[in-house]
């Protein structure tokens, strides 16, 4: 399939590989009911999930060489700030990533928190793409020059989102960091299902579901930090 030139002038980045670009622009609603062409068959989840683990290692790798006095804590804070849901979504809007999406015809792209998952996973979605394109340099100037460029200059005031917020209960409580396990995937292509679970000092404590892996993540680690407050 030929990708239009719109996404990769809005990114700042050519794809050498552009199927890669159309599963980042892919959402699973569009793959059910005509929408998307026959040539896609996956939806952005996969690169969803690589993005997010990209963006967390640059965003750590950035902070310790931005501030190399800072202690733990403050990088944990600025961490949380920049990784919120919230600002990706933002920075995800700023490059009209949602304009370009393959959406099904029953979804609402402008509106409500739909709207703010969907621009924040693609954000993520397309990061996980450039990194499979041509490597981790790559998408470590992506994330500097359109979200940690932009997040210097704002005060670290913002609430984290549940996954950043449970990591800072963990660090606060000298308690493991969680990890995460896709237990399944349920549900037709284009309404999918994901069930995850949520493990902190070898105990698993929370359980999530969302309609991707990043909502089923935040799911599980609201249900770990209600669980970890009881036994306070």
């Amino acid at each position: 399939m030929t990708v239009p030139s719109g996404p990769e002038k809005a990114i700042g980045y050519e794809f050498r590989d552009g199927s890669l670009l159309d599963e980042a622009l892919t959402h699973g609603s569009s793959l059910g009911d005509g929408t998307c062409p026959v040539s896609a068959v996956r939806d952005y989840g996969r690169l969803e999930f690589l993005g997010d683990a990209v963006l967390e290692l640059v965003t750590r790798e950035h902070l310790l060489e931005r501030y190399p006095a800072e202690p733990e804590g403050d990088l944990t804070h600025r961490m949380i700030r920049i990784v919120r849901r919230e600002n990706l979504a933002a920075h995800g809007r700023r490059l009209g990533l949602p304009d370009f999406a393959r959406l099904g015809r029953g979804f609402e792209r402008s509106r409500g928190s739909a709207a703010d998952s969907l621009a924040a996973d693609l954000l993520e979605a397309v990061t996980g793409a450039i990194y499979l394109d041509s490597g981790l340099e790559s998408a470590r100037r992506f994330l500097i020059r359109e979200v940690l460029a932009a997040c210097e200059a704002e005060e670290p005031d913002a609430a984290p989102d549940p996954r950043s917020a449970l990591q800072e209960m963990c660090q606060a409580k000298g308690l493991d960091l969680p990890s995460y396990r896709l237990v399944s995937r349920t549900g037709p292509e284009h309404e999918p299902v994901y069930t995850v679970a949520v493990t902190v000092d070898g105990e698993e404590i929370g359980l999530g579901r969302g309609s991707t892996g990043s909502s089923a993540r935040e799911a599980a680690a609201r249900e770990a930090i209600a669980a970890i407050d009881r036994r306070a």
